[in-house]
């Protein structure tokens, strides 16, 4: 990213194939600092958009979570993930 971006959004859900009770969590790290955390989203559920202010990121990292309950049917989606720079 090199601090030139000024925003990252997506959406993030787990994928319709899962039919387990599958539970994760989305965040978002900026420079090794949280800027997002979804809570836990679970099969079933609607995608949640994500928008994050990135204004002065270096570096960006996106990192998905078991939501609690182990990683079993945990299939988690990024969906239409773009950078507005």
């Amino acid at each position: 990213m090199g601090r030139g971006c000024r925003a990252f959004d997506a959406l993030a859900g787990l994928d319709d194939e899962t039919t387990s009770p599958g539970s994760v969590s989305f965040q978002v790290f900026g420079d090794g600092r949280l800027l997002h955390d979804s809570g836990v989203v679970r099969g079933g559920d609607p995608a949640r958009p994500v928008s994050v202010d990135t204004t002065g990121v270096r570096m960006l990292g996106l990192r998905v979570t078991d939501g609690g309950d182990g990683r079993d049917f945990d299939h988690a989606d990024w969906a239409d993930a773009r950078l507005s720079c």
